[in-house]
This record gives C-alpha cells, structure tokens and sequence, in this order.
C-alpha cells in the first residue's frame, strides 16, 4: 500500500509502507520515470494539472534570474578613455589651428560676399571744398561749398550679379576646403594614435621576449654550472637578450615620437595601456571597388572646392566682359555754397551715362586672362579627380591585402608560438638545444612584429579608405558618429604580447533549442531586438528540470518514510 503526499514547493515527496528492497527501487524507478515526464512536458509547452506547480516554479526562477548588467573596473577604465578622447576629438575638429586657419579664410570669403550684395545699395558721399574763384567781374573771391551725393546703379551689363556669384563660389570653395581640413586633421590625429599603439605593442613584444631569453639563460647557467652543457649557448643566449633589449629601446624612442605627436594633436598625454581599442565600423566600409571609387567622387571634399573654383572662375570672365558695356546711374546732389561764388543752392536730380573704353588693351587683357584661368581650374578638375580614384583605388587594394596578411600572420604566429612551446618543452626534458630553442624564439618574435604592424596597418588603411568615401566625418555629422570607432566589436583584437603560454581556448556556451525545460535569459534589450546574438556570459543560463533521486534514503530501514526529489 503506497501512500502519496501532495506535493510542496518544488519537492515531489512520497512516503512508501513497502518492506521488499525490490518494490523500493522499482518504487524510486517510477518516480524517476514521472519526473522526466514532467520535464518533457513543460518542454513542449503542456501544463496539465499535476506539472501546474513545476511550470510556476519555472518561471519563478527564470524572473528570479535576471542578470542587471554590470561593469567590471576595466570597462569602466575603457569608457572613461573612450569619452575622454572623443571629447578630446570634437575640441580639436574645432581648436586645431589648421582648423582655424580654414574658418578664418571662410568668414573672410563670407565678408566678400556682403561686400558684392552691397554694390547693388545706393552709394552715399559728402565733401567739402574751399579756394579762390575767379569771378566775371574781374575779381577773385574765396569759396567754401559742401557737397551731398547719392548714387544708384541702375544698369551694368551684369557686372555687379557676376561679382556676387563670383564671391559666393569663392566663399563655398572655402568652406569645403575647411571641410577637408578638418577631415585631414582627423585623419592625422587617429593615424598618430594607431602609431602610438603601434610602437607600445611592439615595445612590449620585444621586453616580453627579453625576459623569456632572460628565463632561459638563467636555467642554461644552472646547466652548464653543473657541467651538464657548455657555455656556447649561454652566450648565444646573452647575445640575443641584449639584441632584445637594444630592439626595445629603438621602439620605445619611436613609441615617444608618436607619443608627441599625439599630444599635438589631442592636447594630453596618455599613459601606457591607457588608449581604447579603434576598429572602423563594418557599415562605413563599401562593398566594393566600383562603389568605393563612386562613393569618393561623390563625397570627395576636393572634386567639391575645384568645382566652385571653376565657378568663380566662369563668374570672372562674366564680369570681365560686362565691362564692356555701358552702366547706367541715378544720381541725387545736393550743394551748399554759402557765398554763391560757384553753385547756387540746390538739389539736382538726373541719370549718368558712363561708357568707360580705355585704350581697349587693357579690358581684353583682362577677359584673356580670366578666360585663361577658367581652362586652368578646369584642368586642375580633371587631375584632382584623377588623383582621387588613383588614391582611393590603391587605398581598397591595400585593405583587401591587408586582410589577408593579417590573417597569415595570424596563422603564422600561433604555429611559431607552438614551435617554440615544443622546443621549450623539449630542452626541460632534456632532448634539446637551448640554439633550437632560441631560434624558435627569434622566429616568434619577429612574426609577432610582423603581426603588429599588420594589424595597424589595416587599421590605417581602413581609416584611410572611409576618409576617401566621406564616411570618416559626414557632413552633417550625426550624433555619437565618432563613438562608433571606440564600441566594442567582434573584429580583430589587438596583437598579443604573451609569448610564454599558447592561445587559450575562447569557451561558448553551446544553447540547445531542443534542451528540455532550458530558458535563456537575457536584458530587455536582447529580448526585443531580432539580431541580438548568444553571449557566452551570465545572462544566457540553462535552467534545466534535472530529476535527481536521493539515494541516501534507499538505505534507511525498510519501515521508515522514503523520499525521492526533483531538484532544480
């Protein structure tokens, strides 16, 4: 006779009467059986009566497991950088004296363009006048008249409407040309900051490998102290520690130039391991060569400043040869002369015709030589777009490359890292060189400062390529553009420095779909958004209905109560 308790919480107990061991275990068996049946059937969605609590008590958990996001002190440390250098960034796009330079040039040209609208305004002059007059009556007399003039063009044969147009293309070659100085500054500064992080690494490669040739010595030293080996080896050891530390310092003098340089640029100076990590982002890359030389022609800030060149210079030949033809003016006088000597008291009103000839060298000279200066930015058109797919052609071919060096490099160097672990462990053990060892140590070495300057390189190119498209700094620039180039990605880390240990291992959490009675659990965000991807952290947990029988209570005397359990 079995008697059967309801079940409490997420425990299934059941107190058995059974004396026979045999109608115990095949008790407990069934138990196992009717747990596995609940876990399949919340699996697949039923909730009869009997699974109703073990579904609550499902959800209860996967609520009671919400992961709250939070930031280790090295992210802190890598927001904070990166904030400050974009602030860093926006201040220099504005206060770099370049910068300056170009907006001053721009505010100039727009003090043109005022002074080109003005010359359509009535003109205003006074003046005054004062001598000796001969009369009619044989005598002289002194005088002393004021003057009053207003004048208003009426007719110019387009002079004044070819200097505005003339003055407004200047102004927007001036604009783009800040544009592109400011593009070219940005350039320059995140180019500086790659070198800088270049020159780090590579110093680090070669300190870190001075200390594993240090290692080694020390333990030959042992050796050869006891007589095991000799000292050839010891020596060759020495010699390269010392050619280790003279490549540290010779990267350490240059990882102090970029480090000037980037001062300049930023206006701080950052310590060692301080700088965030740049990758360009993946949608500012084009898809292709073709749409990469389109793009460039599209956005290129120099193809845009030679063609309002071209304008002003078409607007100058304009105005040359409206000087051709006669100008037509209002006038209004007004004369004070106190005596009468020379006016008598007035205002006149009436039209000036002037037609000002000259000896006609001197005009057609003047339309020859803006003529001229029309084929001549014209032409300068045609080169500036030549250079500019020249450059930008060159620039993807070298990303392309880049990638594929980057990658074999990779390659390279994880089999180097191998080698020498091999080696190492085979001098420990006795069946080597410590020659072997250190060869296989250079050969390392030298392929991670290969790899070093690979993967900057890539990132110069890059940064190089969406300068050419325009993506480096849009016009207008959205908010958080140039956040973009610090936010953590999955594209390629930086070089590594550790030499004396192989890769360890990236560990994935794997997510069944078809796992029974498994919930992931994840932020708000992640469950809204259609792309989130598995992140092998705390916010993707199995939860999984595990029967587990309590086999300490098979021991327990036959008359005593009997348990099993689900536990989660």
């Amino acid at each position: 006779m079995t008697k059967r308790i309801p079940p409490t919480s997420n425990r299934i107990t059941t107190k058995s009467l059974l004396r026979p061991t045999s109608l115990t275990l095949l008790l407990g068996g069934l138990h196992f059986m009717a747990s596995t049946a609940i876990a399949q059937s919340i699996q697949y969605g039923m909730a009869p009566a009997t699974t109703q609590q073990a579904l609550v008590v499902r959800q209860t958990a996967a609520s009671g497991l919400r992961m709250a996001h939070q930031l280790s002190p090295a992210t802190l440390a890598s927001d904070h950088a990166s904030r400050h250098l974009i602030d860093a960034l926006h201040a220099m796009l504005n206060e770099y004296p370049d910068v300056l330079k170009a907006r001053a040039a721009l505010e100039s040209a727009g003090h043109d363009v005022n002074s080109a609208r003005g010359a359509r305004w009535p003109t205003f002059k006074v003046g005054t006048s004062g001598g000796d007059a001969q009369m009619r009556q044989g005598t002289r007399a002194s005088y002393t008249t004021v003057n009053a003039e207003v004048r208003m063009s009426l007719l110019d044969g387009g002079a004044i409407g070819a200097g505005i147009r003339s003055a407004e293309s200047s102004e927007a070659a001036q604009s783009s040309a800040l544009y592109a100085t400011r593009q070219n500054v940005l350039l320059d500064a995140l180019t500086a900051m790659q070198e800088l992080q270049r020159f780090g690494s590579k110093a680090t490669i070669a300190a870190e490998s001075a200390r594993i040739i240090g290692q080694l010595a020390r333990l030959e030293e042992r050796r050869a102290e006891l007589g095991a080996v000799g000292r050839n080896d010891l020596r060759q050891a020495s010699s390269r520690q010392a050619s280790a530390l003279a490549q540290q310092q010779a990267l350490e003098s240059q990882r102090l130039d970029a480090q000037a340089r980037f001062t300049r640029y930023f206006g701080f100076t950052p310590e060692s391991g301080w700088l965030p990590q740049l990758h360009v982002p993946l949608q500012w890359m084009p898809a292709n060569e073709s749409g990469a030389l389109q793009a460039a022609e599209n956005n290129s800030t120099e193809l845009q400043e030679i063609e309002q060149q071209i304008a002003r210079a078409t607007a100058e030949v304009e105005r040359s040869k409206a000087q051709r033809y006669p100008t037509l003016a209002a006038v209004v006088t007004h004369n004070r002369d106190p005596k009468g000597v020379l006016y008598a008291d007035g205002t006149r009103y009436g039209v000036e015709l002037n037609w000002n000839f000259g000896n006609g060298f001197e005009l057609r000279d003047r339309i020859l030589k803006a003529i001229n200066e029309l084929q001549a930015q014209e032409a300068q058109q045609e080169a500036v777009r030549r250079q500019v797919r020249e450059t930008t052609s060159a620039t993807w071919g070298r990303t392309l490359t880049g990638r594929q060096r980057e990658v074999q490099l990779a390659g390279a160097v994880r089999e180097a890292r191998a080698a020498f672990e091999g080696r190492r462990r085979l001098l420990e053990a006795g069946r080597g060189s410590l020659s072997q060892v250190l060869d296989a140590q250079l050969d390392m070495q030298r392929l991670m400062l290969e790899e070093a300057d690979a993967i900057y390189d890539q990132r110069i190119n890059e940064l190089r390529l969406v300068r050419a498209t325009g993506k480096l700094l849009p016009s207008p620039m959205p908010n958080q553009w140039l956040g973009l180039l610090f936010a953590q990605q999955s594209q390629t880390p930086a070089p590594s420095t550790s030499q004396g240990s192989a890769i360890a291992s990236k560990a994935r959490l794997e997510l069944s779909p078809k796992s029974p009675a498994m919930t992931t659990v994840s932020t708000d965000k992640d469950l809204n958004s259609a792309t989130a991807r598995t992140v092998p952290t705390a916010q993707h947990i199995r939860l999984r209905l595990e029967p587990r029988l309590a086999t300490e209570q098979l021991s327990r005397p036959q008359n005593q109560i009997k348990t099993t359990t689900a536990q989660w």
